[in-house]
């Protein structure tokens, strides 16, 4: 499974977005123990400060070569008690399962009674671990199978607006196409992401997103 790499020349932008907005709402998650469901290397532990313990689960053919899992297994079927975790942390995962409905209420099942999850989903990213990479969800797909599920969301955001979306998939096409000429691209590249970063307040459109960052609580 995929998780949020490591933030590079080419999509800094947007991954520092969307750690932002996972820790904003991580603030006021508090609890005895949360489940990094498709954890990788772990860059959104630190988030998790309200709680006494943390684990890092993946599935042992995760292509995080530097995946620090403490729990190996699939997330259709997570090695765990129902009812045992305060909350789940699932970051850029569910477009790399075969059934996310299931995977949702797999999370609804470990979950105890009004637990948390936090869960991000992109919508304009590139293709990625493929042949893996499944599916792409709106604002209101993202509702219907968490509802579907079991969950009560508290709140749904985009990361960005039209704009910066656009400014940060042209970064990838340049990434994708420059070949040779790669190094020459890396500064202007950088530079569209600034200029994506300095305009997003003023970006106002949400009808193009980067990814999309939600909280919910089971019902």
């Amino acid at each position: 499974m995929s998780r949020m790499p490591h933030a590079t020349w080419y999509n800094w932008y947007a991954n520092g977005l969307l750690m932002r907005h996972v820790d904003q709402l991580a603030r006021g998650m508090k609890g005895r123990t949360v489940i990094d469901v498709g954890c990788g290397e772990q860059p959104y532990r630190a988030c998790m400060q309200g709680f006494t313990h943390y684990v890092g689960f993946d599935s042992p053919d995760a292509p995080d070569r530097g995946s620090h899992a403490d729990v190996l297994g699939d997330a259709l079927a997570l090695p765990f008690a129902s009812g045992g975790a305060d909350a789940i942390l699932c970051t850029e995962v569910i477009e790399h399962v075969t059934d996310p409905g299931a995977m949702l209420s797999e999370f609804a099942r470990v979950l105890a009674p009004g637990g948390s999850l936090l869960l991000t989903s992109p919508f304009t990213w590139h293709v990625h671990d493929e042949p893996h990479d499944y599916w792409r969800f709106t604002e209101f797909g993202l509702r219907l199978l968490l509802e579907r599920g079991g969950f009560h969301v508290m709140a749904l955001r985009p990361t960005n607006g039209f704009l910066g979306a656009t400014i940060q998939s042209r970064c990838y096409l340049l990434m994708q196409s420059s070949g040779p000429l790669r190094p020459l691209v890396r500064p202007l590249v950088w530079l569209m992401q600034a200029v994506a970063s300095a305009i997003g307040p003023f970006d106002r459109n949400r009808r193009m997103t980067s990814n999309y960052v939600v909280w919910a609580r089971k019902a």
